[in-house]
């Protein structure tokens, strides 16, 4: 019995010693920038741009343009005398958004739609109190602007109760607040 003991207290003794020893790795660090992926197609440039997580394109598209989208470097890059505008297309699962540049890279015209996105709070709430019961069943957002800024901004919104199906326009003016149309 005494031997026993003995013995188990060697092998813990001996687990425990060699849990103590650990072997060091060398570690690597390393600087590896997402850079953008661009296909060449005749006078045709395609840039496709990964979202750094989901919905940061539907949350502002034009910021995630101005953000991801540097048209003065790629002007810069490609040095090309010949092209008189730009043309840039954002996909998203939600919808695209296309943008015109001048040769100068200034932003001339600005085109987005997005589907199914979540409405802004004020907006959700005026339509829950004013369409008590209806169910949205999809909405399309879409906003057009010229020369850098937004000129309309709009939601399509399709609200269904009972089999009986009621289509909104809700109007946003950056300005002035909003106003909502049916049709």
């Amino acid at each position: 019995m005494k031997k026993s003991v003995v013995y188990l207290m060697f092998l813990m003794w001996t687990g425990i010693m060699s849990a103590q020893i650990t072997e060091l790795r060398e570690a690597r660090v390393g600087f590896d920038p997402q850079l953008p992926e661009i296909t060449v197609s005749g006078n045709t440039y395609r840039i496709k741009i990964q979202e750094k997580y989901s919905g940061e394109f539907e949350k502002d598209p034009m910021a995630y343009l101005d953000k991801y989208c540097n048209i003065e470097a790629f002007i810069d890059l490609i040095q090309d005398e010949n092209h008189i505008e730009y043309f840039v297309e954002l996909k998203s699962t939600k919808g695209n958004m296309q943008a015109k540049y001048c040769r100068e890279g200034n932003l001339k015209k600005v085109t987005c739609k997005l589907k199914n996105v979540l409405l802004p709070d004020d907006l959700r709430e005026e339509v829950y109190r004013n369409y008590k019961g209806w169910t949205m069943v999809e909405n399309i957002h879409v906003v057009k602007g010229r020369n850098g800024a937004i000129g309309e901004e709009y939601f399509k919104i399709k609200l269904e109760n009972d089999g009986r199906i009621q289509n909104l326009k809700l109007k946003r003016n950056r300005m002035n607040g909003r106003e909502i149309a049916g049709i």
